[in-house]
């Protein structure tokens, strides 16, 4: 298992300190299955109406081989086949997919309401390129049909099977099922907003940026498997799980993850570096199991139940802040993880817990100034201090 990409070289750093290529470690099953993925359009084309005439289109209004689309323009389950652009309000119905060789351009202010078709949930399905740019003072909406966002009411925006140049920025999308669901793609996110959503995003087998964007309302904020995902300056709030990383590798970097009914981060099996940001009134902080990586630079406070949980994770927890948590300040259960430079202290439980049979090294932290308190399995797992540090660390 490789250790998590640096963002400086784009190299994943290795054991002996060599890098290798980010490149070299993309999934290559994304790229088997694209050609499956490219034939979809044609297979729905056998179902919807290829070439029904869109209310409101003007062919090519805006150069050659765009079709503009004004306002109050509707869309029946259909496959686009041409590049297209959206201005104003648009209606879909039912599923409506872009054709690998188009382009769907959105405009800013433009506002896209979804609802059931005859045959599907609206859904909008890219396999060819998406480029939806808002401005702050005129952001993109997706929503459904109702006047208040319902959690399902439509299905979501779809990247399927495309590595082109996917952009989304300053969107809204509200009450869909998913409501960006990346699979065998890449895309940039920019000050995208995900609420009252079943999940805010679903990212497989994908390579994903985020910056600024956040989530909230949702059952899960974010829920990523087998990809490559660098998110910052993120913000998961309200949700009941904040993120979900199964596989693959994520660098989050200036998180805001907070009041989150369940656990702030879920990982399995996955490369991780987490730096700087805060963790702060979640119903636990981070649950890492088989996990490797590090995590530097947070505060994680005010769970009502443990900060960090370790389960066979070989974590670096180092210059982190760990206190007024419920429960325990760091669970570690074997794995090898190492916690230095840390302040942890006014925890609820113990401070350091060893539920495993390993020695768990955690040297040159303060605790407050007081005793720490440490469990250690009835003497099957030791935990190693010395030295404990007398004075806070500069974090």
């Amino acid at each position: 298992m490789k250790s998590p990409r640096c963002t400086t070289t784009g190299h994943f750093p290795c054991a002996n300190g060599a890098g290798a290529p980010a490149s070299k470690l993309r999934p290559l099953h994304g790229r088997l299955c694209r050609s499956a993925f490219l034939a979809f359009p044609l297979l729905l084309s056998l179902y919807l109406p290829a070439r029904a005439e869109t209310p409101g289109a003007v062919p090519g209004a805006e150069g050659k081989g765009d079709v503009v689309t004004l306002a109050a323009a509707t869309y029946r389950e259909r496959v686009i086949s041409e590049d297209t652009v959206w201005r104003g309000e648009v209606k879909v119905e039912g599923a409506v997919a872009i054709a690998s060789q188009a382009t769907l351009r959105i405009e800013p202010g433009t506002v896209v309401r979804f609802r059931r078709g005859a045959s599907s949930a609206g859904v909008l399905m890219v396999q060819g390129r998406l480029v939806a740019v808002g401005t702050a003072e005129a952001p993109i909406l997706f929503a459904g049909s109702a006047p208040r966002a319902q959690g399902g009411e439509w299905q979501g925006i779809m990247l399927l099977g495309t590595e082109k140049k996917n952009l989304l920025e300053q969107c809204r999308i509200e009450g869909a099922s998913t409501g960006v669901e990346i699979l065998y793609s890449s895309a940039t996110l920019k000050k995208v907003s995900a609420t009252q959503c079943r999940t805010g995003a679903v990212v497989q087998d994908s390579f994903v940026t985020m910056d600024g964007c956040a989530f909230s309302g949702c059952d899960t904020g974010v829920s990523l498997r087998e990809s490559e995902v660098e998110n910052y300056r993120g913000t998961f709030s309200g949700n009941g799980q904040g993120i979900v990383a199964r596989g693959g590798s994520l660098y989050l970097s200036e998180a805001e993850i907070s009041g989150n009914r369940g656990t702030a981060l879920f990982g399995i099996n996955a490369r991780l570096k987490i730096t700087g940001g805060s963790v702060s009134d979640n119903g636990s902080g981070f649950f890492l199991s088989g996990c490797e990586g590090v995590i530097s630079g947070m505060k994680v406070s005010a769970s009502r139940e443990m900060a960090l949980a370790l389960s066979h994770s070989r974590m670096r927890i180092t210059g982190n802040e760990i206190t007024r948590n419920g429960g325990t300040g760091i669970w570690v259960d074997d794995g090898s993880a190492v916690a230095w430079g840390n302040a942890i202290f006014q925890n609820g439980g113990h401070d350091l817990y060893n539920a495993g049979s390993e020695e768990f090294r955690a040297p040159g932290n303060w605790f407050g100034g007081g005793e720490p308190k440490v469990f250690e399995n009835e003497g099957r797992g030791r935990v190693i201090l010395a030295p404990i540090l007398g004075a806070r660390p500069h974090m």
